[in-house]
């Protein structure tokens, strides 16, 4: 967050989900078709929003999705859920069942925005069983083979073809699955290395980690485990990604921004490797998500200036920067929500980029991904995999960190209970207790193995949480390179103090002729993050609201 909150609470998942519906809600026009592009003026201008080629299909798939996704978290509908579903649905061409050019520019039917249509019909039909959606998703999922996929973004249909594969057992994507896996593993060399744009590339290989569960290719797995340790090793631990990774002779410069989008596909990808022998990389995930994931969440919209022109049919200025707030960074960097490192040039009016609204949607999907499956129940098992709160059916799972390392579970069911010993603390530090008796505790494969335990029964688990500090750099080889020094309070950055030469200017300009700009990668800058110096203060953090999870749209738990 950006701002203090006024009550000191628990780190709860839905917080950041119902802030997410004020952006969901307003950031769209009366007609309900939401705005691609954020541009700030650095003159002074009013901020301004505008409709593009990829507000539709491609953002309104990915907002839709999101908006059922939060209504199974939170118990609200988004105002425009059911407006995008019907624009989705009148998209789509009734004679081939893809999408349909005379109604998007072609350039936005390409199979990557056909997927993001697919995986928004597949969730939708998996949570109404409507069996307009079921019809829609088979003649698409027939066709998306025969189109021709855009260079950068083949594969991203992947793992739109294995939900609907998993959920309706209709099998013909299957084999195209598998083709463009291959393709996809193919492209990044026998030596695993990965490179390229990092929302393509995770979003592909989220795609090829389902298909290898399903249909158990074990050598296929292991490189996407050896692709995500090397994904891993170009960001930071707190979750900061860059949005792309240089490959050799590659066009970046000084510009370095991350992006949500890449969050989401980070966190799907990573969440069924941790659920399939690779419970390490919780840490991973459950770092990303109190951190970079948390802070990449508009707080606070006030720097970008509010106007009172008539909204036009492409434009708005009307109360830009509080419609933007729930919305998601498309640049951060570590210590602003906008590092001015999109590489856009400004516009022919002196704007800059400041937030791509196809982060909206993705944003809010990472944020379910990871809540689904922080604490679940499987054959009679509660894994508590990351340290939050998380309300089940079964038990209520509270935590108090960072302010104290303390977890509890009230189990309403008897279960087997398992407790993730968390990534900065021994397992000797780690005391367990319940208001039943005594806790014997096996620790395996970084796990509290706590057995059966019974309905009624709370179980406490306390350990220390250390304050360190550690320092990073992050940039492109071969341009300018920004320091910081972190300080963490167990898993939750508490402090980013920008270290070093405080560069006012880069070079700019991805792909083309640098030109140059202001960059904000120190002190001064728009929407400041990790302003959490409370949270270094040790005291009993009131409950946060919660929304019990009702089992249903887990697509990240895989077998």
């Amino acid at each position: 967050m950006q701002t203090n909150p006024s009550l000191t609470q628990t780190f709860a998942v839905e917080t950041y989900m119902r802030r997410a519906y004020n952006y969901l809600d307003n950031m769209a026009d009366e007609s309900g078709r939401p705005y691609f592009n954020i541009y700030w003026f650095q003159g002074g201008e009013s901020a301004q929003a505008n409709h593009n080629d990829d507000d539709a299909p491609d953002v309104t798939s990915r907002q839709w999705q999101a908006a059922i996704l939060a209504r199974h978290m939170t118990g609200q509908q988004c105002r425009y859920e059911n407006v995008w579903a019907k624009t989705i649905l009148g998209r789509i061409d009734p004679k081939t069942g893809l999408l349909d050019p005379s109604l998007s520019h072609p350039n936005c039917c390409s199979d990557g925005h056909n997927a993001m249509v697919l995986y928004s019909l597949a969730t939708a039909w998996a949570d109404s069983k409507d069996p307009v959606y079921r019809d829609a998703a088979c003649r698409m999922i027939a066709q998306l083979p025969g189109v021709k996929p855009k260079t950068m973004w083949q594969g991203v249909s992947i793992k739109s073809v294995m939900t609907w594969v998993r959920l309706s057992n209709d099998m013909p994507g299957l084999e195209y699955a598998g083709t463009m896996a291959r393709d996809v593993l193919d492209g990044f060399g026998a030596a695993n290395h990965f490179g390229g744009h990092m929302h393509q590339g995770l979003r592909n290989l989220s795609g090829v980690v389902d298909y290898a569960l399903y249909v158990k290719d074990a050598a296929m797995l292991a490189r996407v485990d050896a692709l995500y340790r090397d994904v891993r090793s170009k960001g930071t631990r707190f979750g900061w990604l860059p949005e792309n990774a240089p490959r050799a002779g590659s066009p970046e410069r000084d510009q370095v921004g991350c992006e949500t989008c890449a969050l989401m596909d980070f966190v799907a990808l990573a969440t069924p490797l941790a659920n399939n022998g690779h419970p390490e990389y919780w840490g991973d995930i459950e770092r990303m998500l109190r951190n970079q994931l948390a802070e990449n969440q508009v707080a606070d919209g006030s720097w970008l200036k509010p106007g009172d022109k008539p909204d036009t049919q492409l434009d708005t200025w009307r109360d830009v920067g509080s419609r933007m707030v729930g919305g998601w960074a498309g640049w951060s960097s570590p210590t602003h929500i906008w590092s001015n490192g999109s590489g856009s040039e400004p516009t022919e009016a002196g704007g800059f980029k400041a937030f791509m609204n196809c982060c909206g949607g993705s944003g809010d999907t990472a944020l379910f991904t990871a809540w689904k499956n922080a604490s679940l129940v499987e054959n009679g098992v509660l894994s508590v995999n990351m340290h939050i709160d998380k309300l089940l059916p079964q038990a209520e799972i509270r935590c108090h960190q960072p302010y104290q390392g303390y977890l509890s579970i009230a189990l309403k069911e008897a279960c087997k209970v398992r407790v993730r010993v968390p990534d900065f603390v021994e397992a000797r530090d780690v005391k367990v207790s319940s208001n039943k008796g005594g806790v014997k505790a096996a620790v395996e494969n970084g796990y509290f193995e706590l057995g059966p335990r019974q309905a009624g029964e709370k179980i406490e688990v306390t350990y220390p949480v250390p304050v360190k500090e550690e320092e990073i750099a992050i940039g492109n080889p071969g341009h300018k390179q920004y320091h910081y020094r972190v300080t963490w309070k167990g898993d939750t950055v508490v402090r980013m103090t920008p270290i070093g030469e405080q560069y006012k200017t880069i070079h700019s300009g991805w792909g083309k002729d640098p030109f140059e700009t202001e960059a904000y990668y120190g002190e001064e800058g728009p929407g400041r993050l990790y302003q959490r110096e409370y949270m270094l203060s040790d005291v009993v953090p009131q409950p946060s609201p919660l929304c019990v999870d009702d089992g249903k749209l887990n697509f990240w738990m895989l077998r």
